[in-house]
């Protein structure tokens, strides 16, 4: 019974969570620490941190081997190479 709340919750929270198309006027909700800019990512507001490489692609940003940011949180934002959060 208690893994049951514990999902139902996990399921009110994600249908909850700030959804958004623009993060400048959608993620008001939503705040990121110093040095993390705000940004749109699948339709969910996301906090990530640029490492000033540019790219066109994601697989430009994959193929950098001195940045540290696993590859599962590696974005091409805005022509910017950009680590998400989570």
């Amino acid at each position: 019974m208690r893994c049951f709340v514990v999902v139902l919750l996990c399921l009110i929270g994600y249908a909850w969570s700030e959804s958004c198309t623009n993060s400048a006027t959608d993620c008001t909700h939503t705040s990121c620490t110093d040095g993390w800019e705000m940004h749109c990512v699948d339709a969910v507001c996301t906090c990530t941190q640029s490492n000033n490489m540019k790219c066109t692609t994601l697989q430009d940003c994959l193929d950098l081997t001195t940045w540290d940011c696993p590859a599962n949180r590696r974005h091409c934002i805005d022509n910017m190479c950009r680590c998400t959060r989570f």
